[in-house]
């Protein structure tokens, strides 16, 4: 059953790899054609499936249990990055000037998610083997 949780880490941190990808290549351009946006609606997709195995796992291990903690926290860095992403979609929105500025401060705080979603990997491996 966690074995299900470790698939959807692994894709979440492929998909992620996407956006860090693309992100680097377009910048502020990531969300002007569909192909450059995908990533993101790759992440957004996995984001909800890991929701569901949170879900799946804390009715069937427990909120408590080591392993489910560790991804439920993962499901959330997932979360925070595709909210962080989508104030790229429309900066202006967001009463943004310097839209180059605004997309390297976006690509930074990204990367510090990511940092957070991969901790939260290991440590579900971690858990997950003592189980």
């Amino acid at each position: 059953m966690l074995g299900e949780g470790a698939i959807a880490l692994h894709r979440a941190a492929c998909a992620l790899d996407s956006v860090r990808s693309r992100l680097t290549a377009y910048g502020a351009g990531f969300f002007e054609t569909e192909q450059r946006a995908r990533p993101y609606e790759d992440l957004e997709r996995l984001g909800q499936q890991m929701g569901t195995l949170t879900e799946r796992f804390t009715v069937e291990l427990g909120r408590e249990h080591e392993a489910v903690a560790a991804f439920a926290g993962a499901r959330v860095a997932v979360r925070d990055i595709v909210a962080t992403l989508a104030l790229l979609r429309d900066p202006d929105r967001h009463g943004v000037s310097d839209i180059q500025k605004f997309a390297d401060e976006t690509i930074e705080q990204i990367e510090d998610q990511r940092a957070g979603f991969d901790a939260r990997r290991r440590s579900h491996r971690r858990r997950r083997r003592r189980s």
